[in-house]
């Protein structure tokens, strides 16, 4: 045995309930899980090359996946607040990201996919641009599972500064992203901690045309198409002025047949009840982002009601200057609150439900059900433990009922994991990185940011975004 985890609370995501097991063991041999159960079945823990003691004190669990994340705007952290949605990217993020170099790209991936494995995350949906190169340079020397997705757009991104004007596809600029989708999937179709799904941007940055090529090689390849869908206005004014004022991006899906179960659609914030019936009886999943998408659009993305008609959903973090972070136990707790909120149903979302989407339910959602998010004998080892002894998360009981998964959802912070675990290998132990210099990472990433920044103070100012004004206001 390589690795044992022993005398902890174990959150099995099987069986009944959650799966909760009460003084329980774990053992790790060849990256796979290869015992789950009572301590008191487990003897073979003695001979295993790393022991970590629960003392009783620690929550271990399958590690958390998110589900939708670009981790290449790390760096534009808090460049983009409080703004109206239409001036989100033309008057705000736009202008810091259409700045940022290569290495800027890298640098700001390593520091999300830091914060990501410091609060649990153990496989990331990296969404974004080069991916070939982020892999290589990122996710296999961090040694972290990722689901890559190449973005694929026919945008160019000047476009976006002006969100009233129907954009100009640029056919070139699809084919060649394509291309570099394909060759990603070809350069890890047999890794066995890289996934590759398809990334048509959204409805309103790539045509029709190049989708339904998308879709017919992700049915070639056997894998999964992820895709922005009903985004909100800046979305919705260009559907309307490309294809007709009455069509939306459900009904534009549904048109040319590209609502299946292959598709995962991200947000969906921008539709009706109706509307997410169809994308269910699809079979179509979803992901949800509920801090980004308040904090961005002030919508509340309808997980609650996916999950409710019957869908398969997941959770995501999105990109850092929305959300503010890349920590998924924030996003647990915000997809219980905000779905209440939604609802005015203070039952609705529970944290059991919550808690599931960035573990067993966005495995499934990924395609990768059978491989993590849960505790079961013969899946991928890839397990977080997190340490009860703080005063937030006390008291834990167990009689009459069990309090640990309200207080985990509720009132955890993330930075309670202080052991990770991926594919049997250990990432983290006893809060320290194994092989990552989080310190260098750190220092870099600010000295950059202020370098880069400063330049473009003249540009930011002129754009006058909101956030211009409450500069002057002294706000910020």
């Amino acid at each position: 045995m390589d690795i044992a985890i022993i005398n902890t609370w174990l959150i099995t995501f099987e069986g009944k309930g959650l799966g909760i097991i009460q003084n329980g063991g774990i053992g790790v041999e060849n990256e796979k899980i290869s015992f789950v159960g009572k301590m008191e079945d487990f003897n073979s823990y003695k001979k295993a090359d790393l022991i970590i003691e629960g003392n009783n004190t620690h929550v271990t669990m399958p590690g958390l996946i998110n589900g939708h994340t670009h981790s290449a705007l790390t760096l534009c952290r808090g460049t983009a607040n409080d703004l109206p949605e239409i001036e989100y990217i033309p008057k705000g993020l736009g202008i810091f990201a259409s700045h940022l170099k290569a290495e800027d790209i890298i640098l700001g991936t390593k520091l999300a996919v830091l914060e990501g494995l410091k609060t649990g995350t153990t496989t990331f949906t990296e969404y974004g641009i080069g991916l070939l190169d982020i892999v290589k340079k990122v996710f296999l020397p961090f040694k972290a599972r990722v689901v890559a997705t190449e973005m694929i757009s026919e945008l160019n991104f000047n476009e976006e500064k002006k969100p009233n004007e129907l954009y100009t596809f640029y056919k070139y600029l699809g084919t060649n992203a394509f291309k570099r989708a394909i060759r990603l999937y070809k350069e890890f179709k047999n890794n066995d901690l890289i996934s590759v799904m398809y990334g048509p941007n959204a409805l309103d940055m790539v045509s029709m045309e190049m989708i339904k090529n998308v879709k017919n090689q992700a049915a070639v390849d056997g894998t999964k198409i992820h895709m922005h869908i009903a985004q909100g206005g800046r979305e919705r004014v260009q559907i309307t002025k490309r294809y007709g004022k009455n069509m939306t991006a459900i009904k534009l899906l549904k048109k040319n047949g590209l609502l299946d179960p292959r598709l995962i659609a991200a947000h969906i914030h921008d539709t009706t009840e109706a509307e997410r019936e169809q994308l269910v009886k699809k079979g179509v999943k979803m992901v949800g982002c509920p801090s980004s998408i308040s904090k961005i659009d002030g919508m509340i993305p309808p997980l609650a009601s996916y999950i409710k008609l019957g869908g398969n959903a997941a959770l995501g973090t999105d990109e850092a200057p929305g959300t503010g972070h890349h920590n998924l136990f924030n996003e647990i707790k915000m997809a219980s609150i905000l779905s209440k909120v939604a609802f005015k149903d203070p039952t609705a979302m529970p944290p059991w439900e919550s808690m599931k989407l960035a573990t067993i339910s966005g495995a499934n959602v990924l395609g990768l059900g059978t491989e993590i998010g849960s505790l079961s004998v013969g899946k991928n080892a890839d397990i977080i433990t997190i340490n009860l002894h703080h005063a937030h998360l006390t008291p834990i009981i167990h009689k009459p009922f069990i309090n640990l998964i309200a207080n985990l959802v509720y009132s955890s912070k993330g930075n309670e994991v202080d052991n990770v675990i991926i594919a049997g290998k250990p990432i983290i132990i006893h809060g320290k990185f194994r092989e990552i210099d989080e310190d260098l990472i750190v220092n870099k990433a600010n000295k950059r940011a202020q370098d880069l920044f400063e330049n473009i103070s003249e540009d930011w100012e002129k754009a006058g975004s909101k956030m211009v004004s409450y500069h002057k206001q002294g706000y910020i």
